[in-house]
């Protein structure tokens, strides 16, 4: 819901349609309320306000029927009447989210204005002013208005004369309004409308209040008479498309700028150095002069130029003077003007002179641009990025819509964004193609940047009217040693350290081309901890690799298969998070590497790259990429039986090759898409292959795959499963394995739950989702949407509800990308904890909706899930009185589950269908399925309370040695016959 009262009433349900209040008196009522912010208004100060000439003779009852008025008004298009308006002792509040009234977002975000810095506060408070409509209903508010307006004035922004003069004939005495209105009119250089200004709001106050204008508008006054006297000068250029995404460089610069006297930005072409030079002069107050230097080519002609620029505007230049520099001082000497340099970069020395004499000799501030800097003492250097995800999409909105009205952004656009590197004129560049193009037809050729981005703006420098021909600039002004480093880089993908520099370009000690790539901004630093990392855009990556006339792939590949092996043993020990994120920052160049030993039939590289990467594939969660992989690499390799060859055919699902006795052996084959006969038995083979190993890791990973087996294959395991899974705890935690110590604190956590004992389980699983954090959070586990399930089930079964609801609200949020039957899991883990809370309705209707995703996917999930989702409708629909309905999805779970190997599944089935037999008058039958129940568990009882209900209500029925003797028959005959 979302209502306004900054201006005439307006009420939105939460799809934006409107919501008629119809009355004086509700409406009267909801602007009373929504005024005190979410805070109680007492009865007594309601009654008050709503009738202030004369009261009904019975205010109070009067007060409850217009509550009941607007809540029915609410009621009917949100059904969130009641919720809203909330009752409390002493009166009535609001009970809505902060942003759901535009008051209540207005005051939020002129506070936060008030605390940050200038850049940041314009946004919020233009954000804050454009909620406003019209007059609202409160005093207070106007107020507050008014004095956002003046804070917006007062952060620097610029056309805010109108508002300003609106203000001040609203509020002739306001001198703080009049003062801003003066300063604004001075930005624009109307230093005598200001003054008029001044003259109008003096008069005013002698003759209303026979007072003197105060010190604030003296010294607007005073900045106005002093610009009156001698204006600025300048040829800053009008700006005539909006500035986007730069706020927060802007307001840094023009700080630097009033601290240091000489400010270079930096960065690659195309990444907005003008653009940003150009909003830094027309922002900075003063005198500005733009003198652009991409057209020069003779050192000897750079001061000359930067002098005629001045003289053509009507700086006079004093006769007499030979040297250009000379000439220039006189003419600047004591001005304290800001002189922009642009476009400095192929005339660094003659710039750095020219900049250095005038920083000595005057009292003028130098904001040059450059992709390299100027390299002179003081130089304070002001790196100009590319800009964020946000900032890229804006700007790209921004210029589309000048050539397709009515443009909106999509997935394609934002995929355009990213290839670009956010580079601004490539940016632009492609908005522009929308005059012929869509955005997906852009997006599809947008591979071929060179080619789609060839054409530009008429009027703008021939180094900016096409991508190639702005790095054609850079690298024109490469020497040859440079020219091949830079090609050689195109190489790395995603950077690379200098040591992979050194060993895969050729280059003994790379350091100092590195440096020189980096000052002109062609290659960017990244820092790692330790780890210092050179890379390439993409956009200057694709150019370099265009003029590479050597291949260094091989040099390549076999630099990252050695890296591979050599980090394969680390990832599985105390230094894990540092290797996994090594590999993971290398990721680009690893898989780089494969796909080149792939394409040129290196099938002894290949394997070695597999084997040495399939571990970390399998803890980060990327199994399928992996099983690709696989099957790539099998297709060529050589005949052979080492390791790297078993693991391969292993994750092709190759039987045979399962006595292999690797670390990877388990990711190879649950990567695969093989199914043992007789899985028991081959986990088991392999768990004593590994137990008992002199490698702490080894033992531990044998004790694991036990307990696996154990707890979720075999019926009765579970005190094997908790003395495997501890045993493998403590060996993982001497090696300093985290996915180790992951994975046996999930299988702990089951058997616990297993047990009953749902505290100890959400304790387990809290501490394996604590190791998996380091590894990449939740997919390192079991995938987030399955393990965000099994905490909210878990956590239901404890009773802690809140966390449960968070847990299935975040599965929520996952499953919205993922699959149906993903968002069957949610459905199902979202009944379970109505059920578990007493909900039966709202259960049902999760549980119902879970059941028709579940029939309509294209692939069918896995019987473990489909016996879960049954039994657990089941118990539903029974406790609903729908007792035959119940019992055929209780038939259902039991047949489903009677052929998996999960145990503490079909012993949850078995509980629940003995819920069912108690509730039909079937008591032995009852305590039958709980022994069946507890002998898959493993247990002689249970520390479930629900279970242990069923097992008082069987004794209450049959006595203590009938529900024994049943439970014994279940025990011994778990596939007895049930009423089903």
């Amino acid at each position: 819901m979302r209502i306004g009262i900054l201006g005439p009433l307006e009420v939105h349900g939460a799809d934006g349609s409107p919501i008629a209040v119809g009355g004086g008196g509700p409406r009267a009522l909801l602007v009373r309320l929504a005024l005190a912010s979410g805070r109680v208004v007492g009865t007594a100060a309601l009654c008050a306000d709503l009738w202030p000439d004369e009261q009904p003779s019975d205010p109070t009852a009067a007060l409850q029927s217009l509550v009941a008025r607007l809540r029915r008004a609410l009621d009917a298009d949100t059904g969130v009447g009641r919720a809203a308006v909330e009752s409390r002792p002493t009166g009535y509040r609001l009970a809505l989210p902060a942003d759901a009234v535009d008051a209540w977002e207005f005051e939020r975000l002129v506070a936060e204005a008030r605390a940050v810095e200038p850049a940041r506060a314009a946004v919020l408070l233009r954000d804050a002013l454009a909620l406003w409509r019209g007059d609202p209903p409160s005093s207070r508010l106007v107020e507050l208005r008014t004095s956002a307006l003046e804070d917006l004035a007062d952060t620097g922004v610029d056309g805010l004369v109108p508002e300003l003069t609106e203000l001040c004939a609203a509020h002739p005495l306001r001198e703080r309004a009049h003062a801003r209105l003066m300063r604004a009119l001075c930005a624009e250089g109307r230093h005598a409308d200001a003054l008029r200004a001044f003259d109008r709001v003096r008069r005013a106050l002698a003759d209303e209040l026979g007072a003197d204008p105060g010190p604030e508008l003296r010294d607007a006054q005073r900045v106005a008479l002093r610009a009156e006297a001698a204006p600025a000068r300048g040829n800053v250029p009008a700006r005539w498309t909006t500035f986007v995404g730069r706020d927060a460089d802007l307001a840094l610069v023009l700080d630097r700028l009033r601290d240091t006297r000489l400010v270079t930005l930096t960065g690659p072409g195309g990444v907005g150095k003008t653009r940003l030079a150009v909003e830094v002069a027309a922002r900075s107050g003063g005198e500005a002069w733009v003198v652009e230097l991409g057209a020069v080519t003779d050192p000897e002609r750079v001061a000359p130029t930067v002098l005629a620029q001045l003289g053509r505007a009507g700086v006079g230049v004093l006769p007499g003077l030979v040297d250009a520099v000379d000439r220039l001082v006189e003419v600047v000497a004591d001005r304290p003007l800001l002189l922009v340099l642009d476009n400095c970069e192929h005339l660094v020395d003659a710039v750095a002179a020219l900049v250095g004499a005038l920083l000595a000799r005057s009292v003028v501030r130098v904001l040059a641009t450059s992709r390299e800097p100027l390299g002179l003492t003081g130089e304070a250097l002001h790196p100009v990025s590319t800009l964020d995800s946000d900032a890229q999409v804006a700007l790209f909105a921004d210029r589309a819509a000048a050539v397709r009205p009515g443009f909106t952004v999509t997935p394609d656009v934002e995929r355009v964004c990213r290839e670009l590197d956010g580079l601004p004129l490539a940016i632009e560049l492609a908005a522009a193609r929308l005059r012929s193009m869509t955005p997906g037809q852009l997006a599809a050729r947008i591979g071929d940047r060179f080619r789609l981005l060839d054409r530009g703006e008429r009027t703008a420098a021939a180094r900016h009217r096409t991508l190639r021909a702005v790095v054609d600039w850079s690298w024109d002004l490469l020497d040859d040693a440079e020219r091949l480093l830079l090609a050689r880089l195109s190489v790395f993908v995603g950077g690379a350290t200098a040591d992979a520099v050194r060993r895969v370009c050729g280059e003994d000690d790379p350091l100092d081309l590195l440096s020189a790539l980096v000052d002109k901004s062609l290659v960017v630093v990244s820092e790692h901890g330790d780890e210092v990392r050179y890379g390439l855009l993409a956009t200057v990556r694709e150019y370099a690799a265009g003029k590479l006339v050597e291949s260094v792939g091989t040099r390549h590949a076999a630099y990252y298969v050695e890296l591979a092996e050599s980090a394969d043993p680390l990832v599985r020990g105390h230094d894990q998070a540092r290797w996994i994120a090594l590999l993971d920052r290398e990721r680009g160049n690893l898989d780089a590497a494969l796909d080149h030993v792939l394409a040129v039939g290196q099938g002894d590289l290949a394997l070695r790259m597999f084997a040495a990467r399939l571990w970390t594939w399998f803890v980060l969660g990327a199994r399928r990429e992996a099983a690709e992989r696989a099957a790539a690499v099998r297709a060529i390799a050589p005949p052979g039986s080492s390791d790297a060859h078993a693991l391969c055919r292993l994750a092709c699902g190759v039987p045979e090759v399962v006595t292999v006795v690797h670390p990877a052996v388990f990711a190879a084959w649950t990567i695969s898409s093989w199914i043992p006969d007789d899985p028991i038995t081959q986990v088991t083979a392999l768990a004593d292959r590994f137990a008992g190993h002199p490698d702490p890791w080894m033992d531990a990973f044998g004790h694991l795959l036990h307990g696996i087996v154990a707890a979720e294959m075999t019926p009765g395991g579970t005190p094997s499963a908790e003395r495997h899974l501890l045993d493998a705890l403590k060996g993982f935690d001497v090696a300093g394995d985290r996915w180790g110590r992951t994975f046996a604190c999930y299988e702990l956590s089951v058997v616990l739950d297993n047990r009953g004992d749902a505290a100890g389980a959400v304790t387990a699983l809290d501490d394996a989702r604590a190791s998996s954090a380091v590894l990449g959070g939740d997919d390192a586990l079991l995938g987030p949407v399955m393990l965000l399930t099994t905490s909210a089930r878990m956590r239901a079964r404890a009773g802690r509800w809140d966390e449960a609801d968070a847990e299935v609200e975040r599965a929520a949020e996952v499953a919205e990308k993922a699959d149906a039957t993903a968002l069957a899991r949610v459905l199902q883990a979202r009944g379970e904890v109505a059920r578990r809370r007493g909900d039966w309705v709202a259960a049902e209707r999760s549980l119902a909706e879970a059941g028709r995703l579940v029939r309509g996917a294209d692939s069918r999930p896995t019987p473990h899930f489909v016996a879960l989702l049954d039994t657990t409708t089941a118990v539903v629909l029974g406790e609903l009185g729908r007792l035959e309905e119940a019992r055929a999805l209780h038939r259902s779970a039991l047949e489903g589950s009677a052929a998996i190997l999960d145990g503490p599944v079909r012993a949850g089935v078995l509980e629940n269908a003995a819920r069912w037999c108690l509730d039909r008058g079937f008591p032995e039958s009852a305590a039958v399925a709980l022994g069946a129940a507890f002998g898959l568990r493993g247990i002689t009882d249970t520390l479930d309370p629900d279970v242990l209900a069923l097992r008082d209500r069987c004794v209450a029925a049959l006595g203590e040695e009938g529900y024994r003797t049943a439970l014994a028959r279940g025990r011994s005959e778990p596939r007895a016959a049930l009423p089903f």
